[in-house]
């Protein structure tokens, strides 16, 4: 369809609606489609079909999932990969926060693996609107092996310093781990930490004054 188009015309074929035909392929992980549009164009329509955002702030790079992830940012120069990976929607999430939400593994290990560890930190802590990091997201909606591969690259130091990311609430991840009654996701969580660095995440207060335990006992759960 698009090969028989004039290269000009190509990239309004493909940016006809909010969401582009890069944001559907993406979604469900169509990783020939992908690399075919992104083929037929030139590198600096590639560049803006990339960055296009559609009504909620999504670049083709918040739907992806599974193996969609490389191809979309493998024409990128280090410094737009880095770009890309830091543009938010209008909650303020990264692609990072929609892959830990959606439990999608494989496409956090992508995102996180194409990454120094220094950049790696920096998705890491980013927060959105709310406060919350990718680990928040992760923990939220219960994906414990997310949380996992959030974490694995991290020193012990950094994941607790990680840990210990407070939101809007005063929150950490304990905390709504632990409200959300996500058993498998505490014990994640603090088998990662030392027996010292666990009794520093579970004394911190969220904003009204409670521990994770605290939040726990509300769900009538003990850990």
């Amino acid at each position: 369809l698009l090969s028989s188009l004039p290269p000009a015309d190509r990239l309004k074929l493909i940016l006809v609606d909010k969401r582009t035909a890069l944001h559907w392929a993406a979604l469900y992980s169509y990783t020939e489609t992908v690399s075919g549009i992104l083929s037929c164009l030139t590198c600096d329509q590639q560049l803006q079909l990339l960055f296009k955002q559609d009504i909620k702030g999504n670049t083709a790079l918040h739907k992806a999932s599974r193996g969609t992830v490389r191809t979309l940012i493998d024409k990128l120069t280090p410094e737009q990969q880095l770009q890309l990976l830091f543009t938010q929607d209008r909650m303020g999430n990264i692609a990072l926060h929609c892959a830990a939400s959606r439990g999608d593994t494989e496409t956090v290990s992508g995102i996180l693996n194409c990454l120094t560890l220094e950049q790696q930190l920096q998705l890491l802590f980013t927060q959105d609107i709310g406060g919350n990091t990718p680990i928040h997201n992760a923990v939220q909606e219960g994906h414990a092996e997310t949380v996992k591969t959030l974490l694995e690259n991290l020193t012990p130091e950094q994941q607790l310093k990680l840990l210990l990311t407070q939101n809007s609430d005063g929150s950490t991840a304990l905390h709504d781990a632990a409200l959300l009654g996500r058993t498998e996701t505490v014990k994640t969580i603090l088998d990662s930490l030392t027996p010292d660095q666990q009794l520093k995440l579970l004394i911190t207060q969220n904003n009204k004054g409670t521990t994770a335990n605290h939040e726990a006992a509300r769900k009538g759960s003990t850990y």
